[in-house]
């Protein structure tokens, strides 16, 4: 998975408001605020309806309404950051699945792997993230468990 990737799926420049080309580059993007368009940009590639979004950022639809309302309208670092998460996990499925909805898909279904859990629920918080990246990762190279 490549930066690029996960740069893409929030966007790229435009939803950014500026051009993002390293980790290190988004990092201080998050850490300022990321443009509330990056999230909807998002939103609409992994085909979620505002209260799934809201529920994986940490917050309520009615304050993604407010946020959508200002016209400069910025997550916070964590919202921010929970957004790179979300972008970066379905870049990865997207990768090892080589294909866009097989892997909106996969993030919900539940997995054997991850004991029956949905991957998408899993990913709210960096501990879940990293299983569903472990599975992946497993199934990228055929290792089952």
């Amino acid at each position: 998975m490549t930066e690029a990737a996960v740069i893409s799926l929030m966007g790229g420049s435009r939803a950014l408001g500026k051009r993002v080309r390293t980790l290190i580059d988004l990092g201080e993007l998050i850490e300022s605020g990321v443009p509330r368009g990056a999230a909807q940009h998002l939103r609409e590639r992994l085909n979620l309806t505002e209260g799934e979004l809201a529920e994986s950022l940490g917050v309520s639809t009615k304050t993604l309404q407010r946020l959508a309302k200002k016209p400069a309208g910025r997550l916070t670092s964590a919202q921010g950051d929970r957004l790179y998460r979300l972008a970066r996990l379905m870049a990865l499925a997207e990768e090892v699945f080589e294909d866009a909805q097989r892997a909106r898909e996969w993030l919900r279904e539940p997995q054997r792997g991850l004991g029956n859990r949905v991957p998408f629920a899993l990913i709210r918080n960096e501990a879940g993230a990293r299983e569903v990246e472990d599975l992946l990762g497993r199934i990228e190279y055929g290792v089952f468990s």
